[in-house]
């Protein structure tokens, strides 16, 4: 290998050297027509034996080159096989269980759908249940309000009675008829008392 590299490196440093020179000596001196052929003929020949040199000394690294190449994509291509073959079975594997994963799926949202209608169902009647009670508390209260009102009602209505009793009676009632009822009073009081004793 490295002979031909030593080989490559020469054979340009001599193409250069020639491509280099052949100018700056033809502008020296004018050249005859049969120095073109001549020149044509010996670069061939340059190349030939170049060609010759290249192939006599480079055929057997080339062949072992190419042939390790060869062999590195091939195991390469065999490796790349048996990591496909891996792959397709892995995926066969992971196939064969997201087939049933679907299936498994299907029967957890059939579930979770009851389970989802269970439970709109009994918050239903709980808040059936809740309105229920809420109601019978408000007819407690209620019915607690319009007896308190009753109450107030009737007590306004015996103080403005009473009022109006009182302002009937003083009006209706002189001197000598409250001395009577006092006496009245006073007798009925004492006859309670010797009946008790």
């Amino acid at each position: 290998m490295k002979a031909l590299h030593l080989i490559t490196a020469l054979a340009l440093v001599a193409v250069l050297f020639i491509c280099w020179a052949e100018p700056a000596l033809a502008a020296k001196q004018p050249r005859p027509e049969w120095r073109f052929w001549w020149d044509w003929a010996w670069r061939i020949v340059n190349f030939l034996v170049l060609a010759f040199l290249i192939v006599k000394l480079a055929k057997k690294p080339l062949k072992e080159f190419f042939a390790g190449a060869r062999a590195k994509v091939a195991a390469e291509l065999e490796e790349v096989n048996k990591a496909k073959a891996e792959a397709e079975a892995q995926l066969k594997v992971i196939q064969e269980k997201t087939a049933g994963m679907a299936q498994e799926l299907a029967s957890y949202e059939e579930a979770l759908g009851k389970l989802a209608e269970r439970d709109r169902q009994r918050m239903i009647e709980e808040a059936k249940e809740a309105s229920e009670m809420i109601m019978e508390r408000a007819k407690l209260q209620a019915e607690m309000a319009l007896q308190d009102a009753r109450r107030e009602l009737t007590k306004e209505i015996v103080e403005l009675a009473a009022e109006l009793a009182e302002s009937k009676l003083k009006e209706a009632v002189d001197s000598k008829d409250q001395n009577r009822l006092l006496d009245k009073f006073a007798n009925d009081a004492l006859n309670a008392r010797s009946q008790a004793v």
